[in-house]
């Protein structure tokens, strides 16, 4: 069964995709093949950083909690430096243009900052409110083996 966390970067990815083709297709009627190429190339590199991210929170629930901490420091410093080297290679040797490929990876951001904020708010809810119950259980049983 897949989690929650991936079933939201999964829809998210999906709803990036679609909003992004247009912007694509635009920039492909008024600026030609290379400046849609350097914005879908942009967008994908925002895409599996995004991606990235739900693999590190599958991750961070392991064994021990320093070794979840370590977990996702080291897959904050890769995906880091992966947007770097995807991103910064390419425009250092001038490959395509630079702007439509930053625009691409930052608008992936923006639209999944934007998408995810009420659906990862709904979680951390649902994940409150199940612990507040556990602990007025567990509050119950006290009560009730001190009489």
């Amino acid at each position: 069964m897949m989690g929650g966390h991936w079933r939201l970067a999964f829809r998210c990815a999906g709803w990036i995709v679609v909003l992004m083709v247009p912007v694509a297709t635009l920039l492909l009627y008024f600026y030609g093949i290379t400046h849609a190429g350097a914005f879908a190339y942009g967008v994908g590199i925002g895409l599996i950083s995004l991606l990235s991210t739900a693999l590190t929170v599958s991750l961070l629930w392991g064994p021990s909690m320093s070794l979840g901490m370590m977990v996702g420091a080291f897959s904050f410093v890769a995906r880091c430096g992966l947007a770097a080297g995807a991103l910064g290679i390419p425009a250092y040797l001038g490959l395509w243009p630079v702007l439509p490929m930053l625009g691409g990876f930052a608008g992936v951001y923006l639209v999944e900052n934007i998408l995810l904020m009420p659906g990862a708010i709904k979680i951390s809810h649902a994940g409150i409110k199940r612990e507040a119950e556990r602990m007025k259980r567990e509050a119950a049983v006290e009560r009730r083996a001190e009489f």
